[in-house]
């Protein structure tokens, strides 16, 4: 009895709070996009073709992963276009291969190369954040396109969650928007079946 009124409040502040549910594997993610943002229909095909090609020209970290599952993607209502939260999850060969801090230490020296190729000026930082009890490593980027004279930001939420690599990023334009998507990131929460 007590877990159906426990079943039945939960329910009842998912749906009050605008909260979704999205599966990973045995865990389920609650997440609630911040407000202003909308659903974003991307063309998911071409960009991991792009990023595939990327890293078959200059491969550090073998053999990556063909199985990626995108749980959501949002962005700022004002149609920026550079206000955008992604979250998704694959497999974890590189978590088991390099352990999750390895990984996260191969992918920023990757990133740093190629952000170098393009002529791109980038620093880079890792930290640590608990996330409803689970442990992520965050790669932020500053970036900066001199051809453009334009600087924005990336960063990326790292975890292994039901033996797969999962993954939030996020890239912003200014720290108002960076607050709120980060807030709606730290407020998650991970059910695990």
């Amino acid at each position: 009895m007590r877990t159906l009124v426990a079943l039945t409040f939960l329910f009842h502040s998912i749906i009050s709070n605008g909260q979704k549910s999205y599966q990973i594997e045995k865990v389920l993610l609650l997440y609630t996009k911040p407000k202003n943002y909308k659903t974003r229909v991307d063309n998911f095909i071409s960009a991991i073709k792009a990023g595939d090609s990327l890293i078959l020209k200059n491969n550090k970290l073998q053999n990556q992963s063909n199985d990626d599952n995108i749980l959501f993607s949002f962005e700022k209502s004002d149609s920026s276009k550079i206000n955008i939260i992604l979250a998704d999850y694959k497999n974890n060969s590189n978590i088991v291969k390099y352990t999750l801090k390895g990984y996260v230490d191969k992918l920023v020296e990757f990133m740093k190369l190629n952000y170098a190729k393009i002529g791109s000026d980038v620093i880079m930082k890792t930290r640590e954040v608990f996330i409803d009890k689970i442990k992520f490593f965050v790669v932020e980027s500053k970036i900066f396109h001199k051809d453009k004279n334009y600087t924005y930001w990336t960063s990326m939420y790292i975890a292994e969650l039901s033996n797969k690599e999962f993954n939030i990023s996020i890239i912003y334009d200014n720290e108002k928007d960076k607050k709120v998507i980060e807030e709606s990131i730290l407020k998650s929460r991970f059910i695990t079946k």
